[in-house]
Protein backbone atom coordinates (compact mmCIF):
# COMPACT_ATOMS: atom_id res chain seq x y z
CA UNK A 1 0.00 0.00 0.00
CA UNK A 2 1.41 3.41 -0.90
CA UNK A 3 1.40 6.49 1.29
CA UNK A 4 3.04 9.94 1.07
CA UNK A 5 6.52 9.48 2.38
CA UNK A 6 7.82 10.69 5.69
CA UNK A 7 11.46 9.83 5.27
CA UNK A 8 13.86 9.55 8.19
CA UNK A 9 17.62 9.77 7.87
CA UNK A 10 18.98 6.76 6.04
CA UNK A 11 21.64 4.59 7.59
CA UNK A 12 25.17 4.98 6.33
CA UNK A 13 25.16 1.45 4.96
CA UNK A 14 22.22 2.00 2.60
CA UNK A 15 22.52 5.72 1.87
CA UNK A 16 26.15 6.28 0.93
CA UNK A 17 26.92 6.01 -2.78
CA UNK A 18 29.98 3.97 -3.55
CA UNK A 19 31.94 3.26 -6.70
CA UNK A 20 31.57 -0.43 -5.92
CA UNK A 21 27.80 -0.18 -6.28
CA UNK A 22 26.69 2.92 -8.19
CA UNK A 23 23.16 4.08 -7.60
CA UNK A 24 21.10 3.86 -10.81
CA UNK A 25 18.09 6.19 -11.09
CA UNK A 26 15.84 6.36 -14.13
CA UNK A 27 13.85 9.52 -14.85
CA UNK A 28 10.71 8.78 -16.86
CA UNK A 29 7.32 10.24 -17.74
CA UNK A 30 4.15 8.91 -19.28
CA UNK A 31 3.74 12.03 -21.40
CA UNK A 32 6.27 14.15 -23.26
CA UNK A 33 6.79 17.82 -22.52
CA UNK A 34 6.52 17.58 -18.73
CA UNK A 35 10.11 18.64 -18.02
CA UNK A 36 11.73 15.23 -17.53
CA UNK A 37 15.02 16.14 -19.18
CA UNK A 38 15.17 19.47 -17.33
CA UNK A 39 14.92 17.50 -14.07
CA UNK A 40 17.57 15.01 -15.22
CA UNK A 41 20.10 17.66 -16.23
CA UNK A 42 19.70 19.73 -13.08
CA UNK A 43 19.74 16.68 -10.80
CA UNK A 44 23.01 15.60 -12.43
CA UNK A 45 24.53 19.07 -11.98
CA UNK A 46 23.47 19.19 -8.32
CA UNK A 47 24.80 15.72 -7.49
CA UNK A 48 28.11 16.56 -9.17
CA UNK A 49 28.34 19.77 -7.14
CA UNK A 50 27.91 17.67 -3.99
CA UNK A 51 31.04 15.72 -4.90
CA UNK A 52 29.52 12.67 -6.57
CA UNK A 53 30.87 11.32 -9.83
CA UNK A 54 27.84 11.29 -12.11
CA UNK A 55 27.04 9.78 -15.52
CA UNK A 56 23.89 11.02 -17.25
CA UNK A 57 22.72 8.63 -19.96
CA UNK A 58 20.44 10.09 -22.61
CA UNK A 59 18.24 7.05 -23.16
CA UNK A 60 15.63 8.84 -25.28
CA UNK A 61 17.20 6.93 -28.13
CA UNK A 62 16.47 8.40 -31.53
CA UNK A 63 15.13 11.69 -30.13
CA UNK A 64 17.85 12.52 -27.62
CA UNK A 65 18.30 16.13 -26.48
CA UNK A 66 20.38 16.19 -23.28
CA UNK A 67 23.34 17.40 -25.35
CA UNK A 68 21.20 20.19 -26.80
CA UNK A 69 19.99 21.29 -23.38
CA UNK A 70 23.61 21.49 -22.20
CA UNK A 71 25.03 23.04 -25.38
CA UNK A 72 27.40 20.09 -25.87
CA UNK A 73 29.19 19.29 -29.10
CA UNK A 74 29.03 15.53 -29.61
CA UNK A 75 30.58 13.44 -32.35
CA UNK A 76 29.04 10.09 -31.51
CA UNK A 77 26.16 8.36 -29.73
CA UNK A 78 24.99 4.99 -28.46
CA UNK A 79 24.48 4.06 -32.12
CA UNK A 80 28.28 4.01 -32.60
CA UNK A 81 28.61 1.64 -29.66
CA UNK A 82 26.16 -0.76 -31.33
CA UNK A 83 27.18 -0.48 -34.98
CA UNK A 84 30.85 0.49 -34.92
CA UNK A 85 32.04 -1.07 -31.68
CA UNK A 86 33.14 2.34 -30.40
CA UNK A 87 34.18 2.24 -26.76
CA UNK A 88 32.07 3.96 -24.13
CA UNK A 89 35.05 6.04 -23.09
CA UNK A 90 35.20 7.53 -26.59
CA UNK A 91 31.50 8.41 -26.56
CA UNK A 92 31.18 9.91 -23.08
CA UNK A 93 31.30 13.71 -23.11
CA UNK A 94 32.34 15.65 -19.98
CA UNK A 95 30.45 18.88 -19.35
CA UNK A 96 31.64 21.91 -17.45
CA UNK A 97 29.09 21.35 -14.69
CA UNK A 98 31.22 18.42 -13.55
CA UNK A 99 29.34 15.35 -14.77
CA UNK A 100 29.60 13.10 -17.82
CA UNK A 101 27.02 12.57 -20.56
CA UNK A 102 26.45 9.54 -22.80
CA UNK A 103 24.61 10.93 -25.86
CA UNK A 104 21.67 8.94 -27.16
CA UNK A 105 21.54 10.12 -30.77
CA UNK A 106 18.82 12.08 -32.55
CA UNK A 107 16.93 11.30 -35.74
CA UNK A 108 17.93 7.63 -35.57
CA UNK A 109 14.80 5.52 -35.93
CA UNK A 110 16.66 2.24 -35.60
CA UNK A 111 17.45 3.06 -31.97
CA UNK A 112 13.83 3.42 -30.89
CA UNK A 113 13.33 -0.32 -30.30
CA UNK A 114 16.51 -2.12 -29.28
CA UNK A 115 16.66 -5.87 -29.66
CA UNK A 116 17.97 -8.17 -26.91
CA UNK A 117 21.46 -8.33 -28.42
CA UNK A 118 21.71 -4.54 -28.52
CA UNK A 119 20.40 -4.24 -24.98
CA UNK A 120 22.98 -6.70 -23.74
CA UNK A 121 25.78 -4.89 -25.62
CA UNK A 122 24.88 -1.62 -23.91
CA UNK A 123 24.69 -3.17 -20.47
CA UNK A 124 27.84 -5.24 -20.84
CA UNK A 125 29.65 -1.98 -21.55
CA UNK A 126 27.92 -0.05 -18.75
CA UNK A 127 28.66 -2.81 -16.26
CA UNK A 128 32.38 -2.18 -16.69
CA UNK A 129 32.46 1.59 -17.10
CA UNK A 130 29.75 2.17 -14.49
CA UNK A 131 32.07 1.14 -11.68
CA UNK A 132 33.82 4.48 -12.10
CA UNK A 133 30.69 6.39 -11.02
CA UNK A 134 28.77 6.98 -7.80
CA UNK A 135 25.50 7.84 -9.52
CA UNK A 136 24.10 6.91 -12.92
CA UNK A 137 21.04 8.84 -14.12
CA UNK A 138 19.06 7.50 -17.08
CA UNK A 139 16.88 10.03 -18.88
CA UNK A 140 14.44 7.77 -20.72
CA UNK A 141 11.99 8.59 -23.49
CA UNK A 142 8.39 9.44 -22.59
CA UNK A 143 5.65 6.82 -22.78
CA UNK A 144 5.56 3.05 -22.36
CA UNK A 145 7.74 1.96 -25.26
CA UNK A 146 10.02 -1.06 -24.96
CA UNK A 147 13.18 1.04 -24.48
CA UNK A 148 11.53 2.99 -21.66
CA UNK A 149 10.45 -0.16 -19.83
CA UNK A 150 13.82 -1.75 -20.41
CA UNK A 151 15.85 1.06 -18.85
CA UNK A 152 13.38 2.16 -16.18
CA UNK A 153 12.42 -1.24 -14.81
CA UNK A 154 16.06 -2.30 -14.54
CA UNK A 155 17.13 0.73 -12.49
CA UNK A 156 17.47 0.66 -8.74
CA UNK A 157 15.13 3.65 -8.43
CA UNK A 158 12.37 4.81 -10.81
CA UNK A 159 11.52 8.52 -10.71
CA UNK A 160 8.31 9.50 -12.52
CA UNK A 161 7.84 13.15 -13.57
CA UNK A 162 4.40 14.55 -14.37
CA UNK A 163 2.41 17.79 -14.33
CA UNK A 164 -1.12 18.50 -13.02
CA UNK A 165 -2.42 18.25 -16.58
CA UNK A 166 -5.03 15.43 -16.73
CA UNK A 167 -3.34 13.77 -19.71
CA UNK A 168 0.03 13.80 -17.94
CA UNK A 169 -1.59 12.26 -14.87
CA UNK A 170 -3.32 9.56 -16.93
CA UNK A 171 -0.13 8.70 -18.79
CA UNK A 172 1.94 8.65 -15.59
CA UNK A 173 -0.49 6.11 -14.12
CA UNK A 174 -0.27 4.03 -17.31
CA UNK A 175 3.54 4.00 -17.07
CA UNK A 176 3.47 3.00 -13.41
CA UNK A 177 0.87 0.30 -14.09
CA UNK A 178 2.88 -1.25 -16.90
CA UNK A 179 6.13 -1.18 -14.95
CA UNK A 180 4.51 -2.73 -11.88
CA UNK A 181 2.42 -5.40 -13.62
CA UNK A 182 4.74 -6.28 -16.49
CA UNK A 183 8.18 -5.63 -14.98
CA UNK A 184 7.70 -6.14 -11.24
CA UNK A 185 8.62 -2.61 -10.13
CA UNK A 186 6.94 -1.88 -6.80
CA UNK A 187 8.44 1.43 -5.63
CA UNK A 188 8.34 4.76 -7.45
CA UNK A 189 9.45 8.28 -6.61
CA UNK A 190 7.11 10.97 -7.95
CA UNK A 191 7.89 14.59 -8.81
CA UNK A 192 5.21 17.05 -10.00
CA UNK A 193 6.54 19.77 -12.32
CA UNK A 194 5.13 23.13 -13.46
CA UNK A 195 2.92 23.64 -10.42
CA UNK A 196 2.71 25.07 -6.91
CA UNK A 197 2.80 23.32 -3.55
CA UNK A 198 -0.97 22.85 -3.21
CA UNK A 199 -1.64 21.66 -6.77
CA UNK A 200 1.42 19.43 -6.56
CA UNK A 201 0.02 17.68 -3.50
CA UNK A 202 -3.44 17.41 -5.07
CA UNK A 203 -1.96 15.86 -8.22
CA UNK A 204 0.05 13.36 -6.21
CA UNK A 205 -2.96 12.42 -4.08
CA UNK A 206 -5.02 11.74 -7.21
CA UNK A 207 -2.27 9.47 -8.53
CA UNK A 208 -1.94 7.87 -5.11
CA UNK A 209 -5.67 7.24 -4.81
CA UNK A 210 -6.04 5.35 -8.07
CA UNK A 211 -2.76 3.49 -7.55
CA UNK A 212 -3.82 2.32 -4.10
CA UNK A 213 -7.11 1.12 -5.54
CA UNK A 214 -5.74 -0.92 -8.44
CA UNK A 215 -2.01 -1.54 -7.94
CA UNK A 216 0.23 -3.12 -5.31
CA UNK A 217 2.92 -0.42 -5.25
CA UNK A 218 4.52 2.26 -3.05
CA UNK A 219 4.65 5.89 -4.19
CA UNK A 220 7.11 8.32 -2.59
CA UNK A 221 6.30 12.00 -3.18
CA UNK A 222 9.55 13.90 -3.68
CA UNK A 223 7.92 17.31 -4.14
CA UNK A 224 7.12 19.87 -6.81
CA UNK A 225 8.91 22.23 -9.19
CA UNK A 226 7.17 25.58 -9.66
CA UNK A 227 6.32 26.97 -13.06
CA UNK A 228 8.73 29.84 -13.62
CA UNK A 229 10.07 31.93 -16.50
CA UNK A 230 13.63 31.13 -15.34
CA UNK A 231 13.14 27.53 -16.48
CA UNK A 232 12.53 28.55 -20.09
CA UNK A 233 15.42 31.02 -19.96
CA UNK A 234 17.80 28.32 -18.70
CA UNK A 235 16.71 25.97 -21.49
CA UNK A 236 17.19 28.69 -24.10
CA UNK A 237 20.64 29.46 -22.71
CA UNK A 238 21.49 25.73 -22.75
CA UNK A 239 22.61 25.80 -19.12
CA UNK A 240 21.36 24.12 -15.93
CA UNK A 241 19.37 26.38 -13.67
CA UNK A 242 20.72 24.91 -10.44
CA UNK A 243 23.17 26.84 -8.20
CA UNK A 244 22.57 30.31 -9.63
CA UNK A 245 21.52 31.88 -6.32
CA UNK A 246 17.83 32.39 -7.17
CA UNK A 247 14.88 31.30 -5.06
CA UNK A 248 14.01 28.70 -7.69
CA UNK A 249 17.54 27.32 -7.62
CA UNK A 250 17.46 27.01 -3.84
CA UNK A 251 14.11 25.23 -4.12
CA UNK A 252 15.60 22.73 -6.59
CA UNK A 253 18.66 22.18 -4.41
CA UNK A 254 16.48 21.33 -1.41
CA UNK A 255 14.29 19.07 -3.56
CA UNK A 256 17.24 17.16 -5.01
CA UNK A 257 18.92 16.83 -1.61
CA UNK A 258 15.72 15.19 -0.38
CA UNK A 259 15.72 12.83 -3.37
CA UNK A 260 19.36 11.81 -3.00
CA UNK A 261 18.96 11.35 0.76
CA UNK A 262 16.27 8.71 0.26
CA UNK A 263 17.44 5.30 1.50
CA UNK A 264 18.61 2.97 -1.21
CA UNK A 265 16.35 0.05 -2.02
CA UNK A 266 18.27 -2.90 -0.58
CA UNK A 267 16.40 -5.31 -2.86
CA UNK A 268 17.52 -3.44 -5.98
CA UNK A 269 20.83 -1.83 -4.97
CA UNK A 270 23.37 -4.21 -6.45
CA UNK A 271 24.46 -1.55 -8.91
CA UNK A 272 25.28 -2.33 -12.52
CA UNK A 273 25.41 -6.08 -11.90
CA UNK A 274 21.74 -5.94 -10.88
CA UNK A 275 21.00 -3.55 -13.73
CA UNK A 276 22.51 -5.93 -16.27
CA UNK A 277 20.89 -9.12 -15.03
CA UNK A 278 17.45 -7.63 -14.32
CA UNK A 279 17.35 -5.78 -17.64
CA UNK A 280 18.02 -8.89 -19.66
CA UNK A 281 15.45 -10.89 -17.74
CA UNK A 282 12.84 -8.14 -18.10
CA UNK A 283 13.41 -7.82 -21.84
CA UNK A 284 12.47 -11.48 -22.26
CA UNK A 285 9.28 -11.15 -20.21
CA UNK A 286 5.67 -11.19 -21.30
CA UNK A 287 4.63 -7.75 -22.67
CA UNK A 288 1.27 -8.69 -24.19
CA UNK A 289 -0.68 -6.19 -22.12
CA UNK A 290 1.28 -3.08 -23.14
CA UNK A 291 -1.06 -2.03 -25.93
CA UNK A 292 -4.16 -1.90 -23.71
CA UNK A 293 -2.79 -0.41 -20.50
CA UNK A 294 -3.00 3.26 -21.46
CA UNK A 295 -6.64 2.90 -22.50
CA UNK A 296 -7.49 1.18 -19.22
CA UNK A 297 -5.71 3.88 -17.22
CA UNK A 298 -7.65 6.73 -18.79
CA UNK A 299 -10.99 5.50 -17.50
CA UNK A 300 -9.74 5.00 -13.95
CA UNK A 301 -8.43 8.55 -13.56
CA UNK A 302 -11.67 10.33 -14.45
Amino acid sequence: MSTPATVSAATAETNIMTTRSPRVISISSGKGGVGKTFVSVNLAAHAAAQGHKVLLIDADLGLANVDVMLGLQTSGSIRDLLTEGTSLEELIVPCKQGFDVLPGGSGLHELTNLNVREQQTILDTLRETGRDYDLILIDTAAGIGENVLYFASASETALVVLTPDPTALTDAYALIKVMSQQRGVRRFMVLVNQTDEIDGQITFKRLLSVSDRYLDIYLDYIGYVPQHTDVRKAIQRQKPLIHNGTDLSRHLEKLFDSLLDRPRDSSRSAGLQFFWEHSLAASLGDDDALNTTALQAEGKLQ
